[in-house]
């Protein structure tokens, strides 16, 4: 209890200070102390197998290998809770895209960075050779705590799971070849795979790809609680992710890492009232000084935080259904006014569960219990311990004081956020203009938005790039900019302030992801283009030449052969409710243009004709 109390003091009086370690008896995981000189390590009894013996690690601590820190020096350096050095990429051609990356360690709360990040770009393959290859590109980030072990893993596990995710579904996401006889082969031509006509629900290639996401997420989580008693304890971390795909960006969020699309779009032309009577009166204006157009910058959320006070409803439901989770000791109830002793037997405005309103009751000795949730924003905590209620692990935390188990509450499942990036419309007059239109996206750990807002940081954003227009590592420069901003200076106290105010700085590791979404989608425009011409390519292979007199006599005989492949391919078509739903998962075919080009806009116009 002393230890709690000598904790919330001291984050009172220097909130850029970190939080003490807790002593023993009030571990956070693994529950009271042991006996055996573990009990102040917060991961104990998952530390050592039963016998007593130490577990291994399952991955060695490194940072993201795209920095090329390969030695322990390079790892030590970039440590230094003194320094706090800014670490890019040497090499940013290791990236896709020119993509920028950026970190920082923490201020001392923890002895190695907890952040890791990670970006792989595969293909899907499909095995039959009917299809045509699928490149995708995915970029994850993964905030730790109470260890790296379980951000690690992530790094190192995650884009093997979500592979296996997207190859389940294979079949129905990629466009269909082909075949010999000139007309595209359909899907029930698998005995594996059932035709679209056969689902009870329609189902769109955006939905199976966030099922994947979805999916991916609890296998990962899962993962995780297989190898605790294998290797030593990996903790807990968030997860956000990034999905390039098809023409699409998939964002998916687990924990307080937020994504946002930063955009610089054109205002609406803002005319002056003096301006329009000199334009009824004939007058014109010259300098344009009254008369103009201006871009602005637009922050779109790509995620959303999961805090102990986001999900309170969901939380305050787990706890109503499930009270032995409470142990006696804590309440799911959410009152209008801290109740006291002096409130018993008074009338109290509550809510509970998924309640969105309030109401009353009496208030009872049972509720001056401990409640569920505690705080509010970002120092909101779940039994009093934890203050992010969605990612991966965790599975042996405790509820500090007591040995009451948190995971029940705690959530692997993301929210998938869909931009479909084949319906950016480019704005005419606007010069080189891609990175506003289709907009930058900026992955990043809570370092950062714990003291940035994401409209301050979209204007950091597009204000750097100003300044260097042409500079190869503009986006670098960027991510670099924003952790410089977040982290602040070092005072001559040792503490860490913003650069522009007095306000304290972050404490905790910064981690920055700035993507270029054009660079992928001018990419994927590529893919498309060859897709199609491939397709052209098999059907002009396909086709038999014919002198003109028998094709004279065969259309007045029993049919020309393109009447015969015509009435072949109208007798394998599927009845009106399969063509729906085959519809629905975006098999639309390939229409040439005027003048024998075709300039495919996104897949369905890349994909084959029947």
């Amino acid at each position: 209890m002393f230890n709690r109390f000598k904790n919330k003091v001291l984050t009172a009086v220097a909130l850029d200070h970190p939080a003490l370690p807790s002593g023993p008896g009030h571990q956070a995981y693994g529950g009271g102390s042991s006996g055996t000189g573990r009990g102040n390590n917060s991961s104990s009894s998952k530390d050592y197998d039963a016998s007593g013996k130490r577990l291994p690690k399952k991955f060695q601590y490194a940072r993201p290998p795209f920095l090329q820190l390969l030695t322990y020096d390079e790892l030590k350096a970039s440590a230094d809770h003194n320094v706090r050095p800014i670490i890019v990429p040497r090499d940013i051609s290791l990236l896709p895209w020119n993509t920028g990356y950026a970190e920082c360690v923490n201020s001392g709360k923890s002895k190695w960075n907890e952040d890791q990040a990670a970006f792989h770009r595969q293909v899907l393959s499909h095995p039959s050779k009917q299809y045509h290859d699928l490149p995708y590109t995915y970029f994850g980030i993964y905030d730790g705590h109470a260890g790296y072990g379980a951000a690690l893993a992530a790094a190192n596990q995650f884009h093997y799971i979500l592979h296996e995710k997207l190859v389940d579904v294979i079949d129905l996401l990629m466009p269909r070849v082909e075949s010999e006889n000139g007309f595209a082969m359909p899907l029930h031509h698998h005995a594996t795979l059932p035709h679209p006509s056969l689902f009870h629900k329609q189902v769109s290639k955006d939905e199976l790809i966030v099922g994947a996401l979805e999916s991916a997420f609890a296998d990962m989580d899962a993962v995780l609680a297989e190898d605790r008693d294998k290797y030593r304890n990996a903790g807990g971390c968030t997860a956000l992710v990034a999905l390039f795909i098809l023409g699409k960006l998939f964002v998916a969020n687990a924990g307080d890492s937020r994504g946002v699309l930063c955009k610089r779009v054109k205002r609406r032309k803002v005319v002056s009232a003096t301006t329009q009577r000199e334009e009824c009166n004939g007058v014109a204006e010259a300098d344009g000084a009254k008369v103009e157009d201006e871009f602005e910058v637009v922050a779109e959320p790509c995620s959303f935080d999961h805090t102990p006070d986001t999900e309170r409803p969901r939380l305050l439901t787990v706890g109503k259904h499930n009270p032995a989770l409470l142990g006696g000791e804590y309440i799911a109830m959410e009152y209008a006014k801290k109740p006291t002793t002096k409130d018993l037997g008074a009338r109290i405005l509550y809510r509970q569960g998924a309640m969105k309103g309030w109401t009353y009751k009496t208030l009872t000795a049972t509720d001056l219990k401990i409640p569920l949730i505690t705080g509010v924003g970002k120092r909101s905590r779940l039994l009093g311990t934890i203050g992010v209620t969605r990612g991966f692990g965790d599975h042996d935390l405790k509820a500090l004081g007591s040995n009451l188990p948190i995971k029940p509450f705690l959530s692997p499942h993301p929210d998938v956020v869909c931009f479909d990036l084949c319906q950016v419309r480019n704005e005419p007059g606007a010069d080189d203009n891609s990175d506003g239109e289709y907009g930058i996206l900026v992955m990043a750990t809570d370092g950062l938005w714990d003291v940035s807002e994401s409209q301050q940081v979209a204007s950091t954003v597009f204000g750097t790039l100003k300044r260097f227009p042409a500079e190869r590592h503009r986006y670098t420069m960027v991510a670099q900019e924003l952790v410089a901003r977040s982290r602040g200076r070092a005072n001559e106290s040792g503490h860490w302030r913003l650069s522009d105010s007095r306000a304290a700085a972050t404490v905790d590791d910064i981690s920055v992801i700035v993507i270029p979404v054009y660079q992928y989608y001018r990419e994927y425009r590529d893919w498309t283009q060859t897709v199609a011409a491939r397709n052209q390519m098999r059907s002009a292979a396909s086709e038999v030449v014919v002198p003109v007199p028998e094709a004279t006599q065969q259309l007045s005989g029993a049919g020309s052969p393109a009447t015969e492949l015509s009435s072949s391919s109208e007798s394998s078509e599927p009845p009106e409710e399969g063509q729906e739903a085959e519809n629905n998962l975006n098999t639309i075919n390939l229409q040439p243009a005027a003048g024998g080009k075709t300039v495919p806009l996104g897949l369905a116009d890349a994909l084959p004709a029947k």
